[in-house]
């Protein structure tokens, strides 16, 4: 029973992590919150972080048969692939406006614009500068790596949570490809044809 527990917060975890970005969701709290939009983003980030580490946790102290056992020189290369998958996420986030992702920028933001020391301008700029013009989702890329690897050797609780998030970081790229280019337009739509969504070209382009 406990599983499917587990596996039903899971589902609703990622539908959740999903759903509250799409473009219906933001644009219906922009039109509710006004002005007070600017701290969503925060709070969107805090309440996904409580949960997924409450998740994380609680998988963590349910005891199971290991799945996929893993001779020690296997072991060497799941820690490889772990290892690889922090390089890339933490590599992805040098490049990345990491005031923005957290939603600390749109508070600032918001502030300087009540002292009339900012106007209220929507501009959009892709970056393509480091992993990000490698694959359009390196976050996601990287996600999927180390999922993937947490998955083997793992208790039943810890296969379960691992595999639906790897599972999410596939389908959540599709989603998040589909509103970038749907809210930016041409700009991200070029974006898509100069650089793969998830896994990077082995070979050079053509010119």
């Amino acid at each position: 029973m406990k599983y499917l527990i587990l596996c039903a917060l899971w589902i609703v975890w990622c539908f959740l992590h999903s759903f509250l970005i799409t473009t219906k969701t933001t644009t219906w709290l922009k039109n509710r919150l006004g002005d007070k939009f600017a701290f969503c983003r925060i709070f969107y980030n805090l309440f996904s972080a409580a949960t997924v580490l409450s998740l994380l946790y609680w998988q963590y102290t349910i005891q199971g048969h290991v799945v996929i056992k893993l001779s020690p020189l296997l072991l060497i290369f799941k820690y490889a692939a772990l290892s690889l998958s922090a390089i890339i996420i933490i590599g992805s986030f040098v490049t990345f406006d990491v005031l923005e992702f957290a939603g600390i920028r749109q508070i600032i933001k918001k502030r300087l614009i009540d002292e009339g020391r900012e106007t209220k301008t929507e501009t959009h700029v892709i970056n393509k500068h480091g992993f990000y013009g490698v694959v359009r989702h390196p976050i996601y890329f990287g996600g999927f790596i180390f999922f993937t690897a947490s998955m083997t050797h793992a208790p039943l609780a810890q296969f379960i949570g691992y595999f639906i998030l790897s599972v999410y970081m596939l389908v959540g790229t599709f989603l998040e490809d589909r509103r970038l280019a749907n809210e930016l337009g041409e700009i991200y739509r070029s974006y898509q044809k100069e650089v793969p969504m998830l896994v990077p070209e082995i070979r050079g382009k053509k010119r």
